[in-house]
């Protein structure tokens, strides 16, 4: 292995995973699921977001270590939609 995969399992282990839940008010189509979806990945930290057109709730998996709630705000008014 090289130290950038040691050093990188590393990082692994000492992440703060954690699933959370946010509702996504005023997605209407897949393009919107898509658009909150990508802004959220695009935040560091970030490792999923999976969101629901039907009940606009978005599952997002976060090193809590790094991201706050207000960086999910951020992220998902970035998309052009509000988190409830």
């Amino acid at each position: 292995y090289s130290l950038a995969d040691i050093m990188h399992a590393a990082d692994l282990v000492n992440m703060a995973i954690e699933e959370k839940e946010v509702k996504v008010v005023g997605m209407h189509c897949n393009s919107c699921v898509n658009a909150v979806q990508l802004s959220l990945t695009d935040v560091d930290g970030i490792e999923d977001a999976k969101a629901d057109l039907d009940t606009g709730i978005t599952k997002i998996k976060l090193d809590t270590d790094k991201v706050s709630d207000d960086d999910i705000k951020e992220a998902v008014e970035e998309a052009g939609f509000n988190v409830e």
